[in-house]
């Protein structure tokens, strides 16, 4: 499945003049409810995994539901912002433009959506080699929210 990705900036700009991102009251509750169902989503998909055979193509769903615990995180990082788009490619700009600090991979956030729309929407399948070359940087990715998430709601953000 050959994946190209759009620019980053030029996505941004997009999503900003198409009204795309929009303010959203900040909703403190809603990030702690976003966060713990995130956490327990993948506390269960990775005790489901141990179970999972490698020429299974139940990959797919392992891949699935990191990819809406990581959505999720990010949707509850936004919402500090007083931010909310109306898709994942908006929601992915906002952030990696918007905070570099997280140092959130544009490249792989657009390469785990554009899999997922192919799961699905075209009923694509995906193999352990597959999950097994992204499951790094979800963790990765899924960390770095997680631990940015909580420390606003230690500073105070609560």
């Amino acid at each position: 499945m050959k994946i190209t990705i759009d620019n980053l900036d030029a996505t941004y700009k997009l999503c900003i003049s198409t009204g795309n991102i929009k303010e959203k009251t900040t909703d403190i509750e809603l990030i702690k409810s976003l966060k713990i169902l995130a956490e327990k989503s993948i506390e269960f998909i990775d005790k489901k995994s141990k179970d999972i055979p490698e020429d299974s193509t139940d990959w797919t769903f392992v891949f699935r539901d990191y990819y809406e615990s990581l959505r999720g995180l990010l949707e509850a990082y936004l919402l500090f912002d007083g931010i909310g788009a109306e898709n994942h490619q908006c929601k992915n700009a906002y952030a990696c433009f918007k905070h570099p600090e997280l140092a959130l991979d544009w490249d792989f956030l657009e390469t785990v959506r554009l899999k997922r729309n192919a799961i699905n929407y075209r009923g694509h399948l995906l193999k352990h080699e597959d999950w097994k070359y992204l499951k790094l940087k979800f963790a990765l990715h899924i960390n770095a929210l997680k631990k940015e998430i909580k420390k606003k709601l230690d500073d105070g953000m609560q």
